[in-house]
């Protein structure tokens, strides 16, 4: 799901080249860059969303995203 309702809103947009700035920035600064994924569940009401006590039945998914760079692969390479 893609939100392209940003306008005016606090949030950026998710696209990729915004991902492939992240992770050239995250790269940069020796940071690892972390997608989370909120999963709800299909039933869940909007009413439901409203309180705390949805967070029980949702579930989080992690994915660390790295960005190959030729030359620093190269170099761990080189010291095997």
């Amino acid at each position: 799901l893609v939100d392209d309702h940003f306008e005016g809103s606090l949030r950026r947009p998710l696209s990729w080249k915004s991902l492939a700035a992240l992770s050239r920035v995250s790269v940069n600064v020796s940071k690892e860059l972390m997608l989370c994924y909120l999963i709800k569940p299909s039933t869940m009401t909007d009413k439901e969303m409203e309180s705390p006590e949805c967070m029980k039945r949702i579930k989080v998914q992690e994915v660390i995203l790295s960005r190959w760079v030729s030359s620093r692969e190269r170099s761990d390479q080189d010291d095997l």
